[in-house]
């Protein structure tokens, strides 16, 4: 039983080791096209334009985030999310309203208690006010370097996504799953080990019972016969 085991944990190895060849080839060529790419874009760009570090912004953010769950055997899997969508921003339409009336209720009355009672009434229609909520949109890395950024940056953009989000997630995740299973080979195998081991001495235990049991025999026999 155990060697059936360790054949499946090794058919499951071999499977997994040709994925991740299969991935690493592709990375390789996804990451030669990014270069490729961004040198066409340095060579077709404008003078004293170059497309790197220089031009990044500082307050940059991550628009992606990693994902790790345990699978069903116990191995952990690596998945590339976007991140979370920023707060939205807020417009009241009863704020302008109130701030008009703000204004000529100091103009009119002049006094700091009304104005307090103003401030007041103002706040409260601000909050029971219609709210406008406009979504904030992700601003897209590829704007650093202006608006119209040339194609082979924009396909140097999508092949950089591709590797991020689909090859190396699934090449980590090959990965850790072929760590685990030499784990269980080299445990299957000790196990195996020690079950021969047992066995040999179980047999050489028998081997011993019957190599007495027939001395007793052979004695018991010669006294007969004297």
């Amino acid at each position: 039983m155990e060697q059936q085991h360790i054949d499946e944990l090794l058919e499951r190895y071999l499977g997994l080791l040709d994925e991740y060849s299969t991935l690493r080839k592709n990375l390789s060529q996804l990451q030669t096209g990014v270069y490729q790419d961004i040198a066409r874009a340095n060579f077709s760009g404008e003078r004293g334009m170059r497309y790197g570090k220089d031009h990044y912004d500082e307050r940059m953010q991550a628009v992606r985030r990693l994902n790790i769950e345990m699978g069903d055997k116990q191995y952990p899997t690596f998945d590339v999310i976007n991140g979370p969508e920023e707060e939205p921003e807020v417009e009241t339409k009863s704020s302008k309203e109130s701030n008009e009336d703000k204004k000529e209720d100091e103009k009119e009355e002049g006094n700091e208690g009304n104005d307090r009672d103003s401030e007041e009434v103002n706040s409260k229609d601000a909050k029971d006010g219609s709210q406008e909520k406009t979504p904030k949109k992700k601003q897209n890395p590829l704007h650093w370097f202006g608006l119209f950024a040339p194609m082979p940056l924009r396909t140097a953009q999508e092949q950089s996504i591709k590797a991020v989000e689909q090859i190396i997630p699934r090449l980590v995740s090959v990965n850790v799953e072929m760590l685990g299973l030499e784990i269980e080979v080299r445990r299957a195998r000790k196990r195996r080990a020690k079950a021969e081991a047992a066995a040999e001495k179980a047999g050489e235990a028998a081997s011993k019972t019957t190599e007495a049991e027939t001395q007793t025999q052979t004695q018991a026999t010669s006294v007969e016969t004297s």
